[in-house]
């Protein structure tokens, strides 16, 4: 048995339903679609998105110069030996920005590393960065391309 039979299996009718007058305001008509209203709007949000990811890449995509830290070390007093890879054109210089910090954060040396210009895309190089204080950390900050 369904919930809309009664017990003896008929079907009850139902009559429609109907709301008092001003009681719960005035019924809106359904109103007619627009498809391409719709259309245009969802173009036009589409395209905004693209145009948006395209400068946002453009501002704040990948570099053609990368880095990565690839070793550091701390056993000669005042000082950092930061061994580091660079990933650049061929034929173009870079600057990297390198730094050591002590265990509280601080910042206790800091240089900027010229990466002469050659035909290698991929250089690695050990920098020694002298430093003021107790060594935690030996870092690489980033990479540009040298002007």
């Amino acid at each position: 048995m369904t919930e809309t039979q009664t017990t003896d299996g008929r079907v009850p009718e139902t009559a429609p339903v109907s709301f008092p007058d001003g009681r719960y305001g005035r019924r809106r008509e359904p109103s007619r679609r627009r498809p391409a209203t719709t259309a245009v709007l969802t173009f036009g949000v589409i395209a905004a998105g693209v145009v948006t990811a395209w400068l946002l890449t453009e501002s704040y995509g990948q570099d053609e110069v990368s880095e990565r830290l690839l070793a550091f070390d701390d056993a000669v007093p005042g000082q950092v030996e930061i061994t580091f890879e660079v990933y650049k054109p061929a034929g173009e210089g870079a600057t990297c920005a390198v730094r050591s910090r002590d265990l509280a954060g601080a910042e206790i040396g800091y240089a900027e590393v010229e990466i002469p210009a050659d035909q290698s895309t991929r250089v690695e190089t050990t920098y020694v960065l002298p430093v003021e204080g107790d060594v935690n950390t030996g870092e690489v900050l980033r990479c540009w391309q040298a002007d």
